[in-house]
């Protein structure tokens, strides 16, 4: 399993009753993420990768592909 596969089995953990979740996917718009399920997240990422995650570097990310980025600029 990808690092991308990885990210989005996280996310829908996270998360219940939401769409489809791709690369593209809008965490707001799309999948209706709010800062509650946000912290769910990160939450499951930290556990997923064992890593922590400071909130505030998740604060910009839009996309479901722009958590894969920031976790590859992190060497993962």
């Amino acid at each position: 399993m990808n690092l991308e596969e990885r990210i989005i089995r996280t996310i829908q953990g996270a998360l219940e009753k939401r769409p489809e979740i791709t690369l593209e996917s809008h965490l707001r718009e799309d999948l209706k993420v709010d800062s509650l399920d946000l912290l769910m997240i990160l939450s499951g990422l930290e556990d997923e990768f064992s890593i922590t995650i400071e909130e505030d570097d998740f604060l910009d990310v839009i996309t479901v592909n722009d958590i894969a980025v920031k976790m590859r600029a992190r060497g993962i």
